[in-house]
C-alpha cells in the first residue's frame, strides 16, 4: 500500500482538463481587464512570409497588408494580414479585432513578439518560437471571440512567441517542471517540451494576477500539484515580488526589451538623482548604478547570465528587463 502510494505521488495528479482554452468554461481574461491598445495605422503593401497560408498557397506573400498597433507604452507590433483578404478595410477589420486582445497581454510579452500574422480562412493558431511571432486566421479567431476564447488564444501563443525561446532548456523552468510532476492540461502533458510552459502560464497568470477569479478547487489543485510552476512565472507575473514594489504611476521606459546586452533606461518625468538597482528574480541585487540624468540611461547587461531582471528606481514603478543572446 505504501509503494503504490509513493507511485502515485511519483507520477503526480491526472491533469485538470484536456487543455487550457477550449476544453473547459473559464473565462480566464475578461473583457473589462486594463487594455493599452490605443489603434493601429496602415502602413502599407509589402512582400511577406506567412508561413501558414490555409490553402497551400505560396510561403511568400505579395502585396501583404501592414498595420502597426500602437499601445498606451509608447510601443507597437505589427501585424501582417495575408494579401487574400482583398482589401485594406477587410485587413484592417481582423487587426481591430486583435489590437484589444494584445491590449491585454503583459507589456514586457507584448515587447518580445517581432510580428502577429493573421491569414484569410481557417486553421489552428500556432507559433513560431524562434521566429517569435504567432500565426492567426480569420474563421477561427470569429469562432473564438464568440466563445470568449480569443484573448486566451493570444495570450498561449504569446508566450510561444516571447519568452519560451529563452526558457524551454532554462534550469529554472525544466527543474520546476521535473518537481511537480504533475501537468494542469493533457495537452502539457503530451507536449511537454513544446507546449507545457504555454499550458501552464495561462493558469499561473490569473492566479497570480487576478486572484480569486479562478475557482477555488483549480486554485487548491495549483498550488498542491503546481507550486514550483507557480514559483517560476510569480518572477514574470506576480504583482508582488522579492523586490519591494513601488507604489507610482510613474513607469520607465525599457528598450530594446529583450535585450542581448546594453538597454536604454529613460522616460524620466524630473531629474533623477536616485541610483538605479537591478534585482534578479530571486530579489538579489544584481547591478547598482548612481545617475544623475532627465533624459535616459544606457545600462550595460553584457556579463550576466540570461534571464528576467527586475529594475527599481525610487519614484517608479519597478520595471523588467528580458535578457538573452
Amino acid at each position: 500500500m505504501l509503494m503504490l502510494l509513493f507511485i502515485h505521488q511519483l507520477i503526480g495528479q491526472d491533469p485538470l482538463f484536456p487543455n487550457s482554452v477550449t476544453s473547459n468554461d473559464i473565462d480566464f481574461i475578461l473583457e473589462t481587464d486594463p487594455d493599452t491598445y490605443v489603434n493601429s495605422l496602415f502602413l502599407g503593401l509589402e512582400n511577406k512570409e506567412m508561413p501558414g497560408e490555409p490553402n497551400g498557397g505560396s510561403l511568400f506573400d505579395i502585396n501583404t497588408y501592414v498595420f502597426e498597433t500602437i499601445f498606451t507604452d509608447g510601443e507597437t507590433l505589427e501585424v501582417w494580414c495575408h494579401s487574400s483578404f482583398g482589401s485594406e478595410a477587410s485587413a484592417q477589420e481582423y487587426v481591430d479585432k486583435l489590437g484589444p486582445r494584445l491590449g491585454k497581454l503583459p507589456s514586457f510579452q507584448r515587447n518580445m513578439i517581432n510580428h502577429v500574422v493573421i491569414h484569410n480562412g481557417d486553421g489552428g493558431a500556432f507559433a513560431e518560437i524562434e521566429g517569435q511571432f504567432f500565426i492567426l486566421y480569420s474563421e477561427n479567431m470569429d469562432e473564438r471571440i464568440s466563445t470568449n476564447d480569443l484573448e486566451e488564444t493570444v495570450f498561449h501563443e504569446s508566450v510561444h512567441a516571447s519568452y519560451q525561446f529563452v526558457y524551454e532548456d532554462h534550469p529554472e523552468w525544466t527543474n520546476a517542471q521535473a518537481t511537480d510532476q504533475s501537468f494542469v492540461t493533457l495537452y502539457g502533458q503530451e507536449n511537454p517540451q513544446v507546449e507545457d510552459m504555454a499550458e501552464s502560464a495561462l493558469f499561473a497568470y490569473i492566479y497570480l494576477a487576478y486572484p480569486g477569479r479562478l475557482n477555488s478547487q483549480v486554485e487548491n489543485w495549483l498550488e498542491e500539484n503546481n507550486p514550483n510552476r507557480l514559483e517560476f512565472f510569480g518572477a514574470f507575473y506576480s504583482q508582488i515580488t522579492n523586490v519591494a514594489e513601488i507604489e507610482s504611476d510613474a513607469v520607465l521606459n525599457v528598450s530594446p526589451n529583450p535585450t542581448n546586452s546594453h538597454f536604454s533606461l529613460g522616460n524620466f518625468d524630473k531629474a533623477l538623482d536616485e541610483k538605479v538597482s537591478i534585482f534578479n528574480t530571486h530579489g538579489e541585487l544584481i547591478k547598482t548604478f548612481n545617475c544623475a540624468t532627465k533624459q535616459s540611461l544606457e545600462i550595460d547587461l553584457s556579463n550576466v547570465v540570461n534571464g528576467l531582471y527586475i529594475i527599481s528606481v525610487a519614484g517608479y514603478k519597478n520595471a523588467k528587463v528580458l535578457k538573452f543572446n
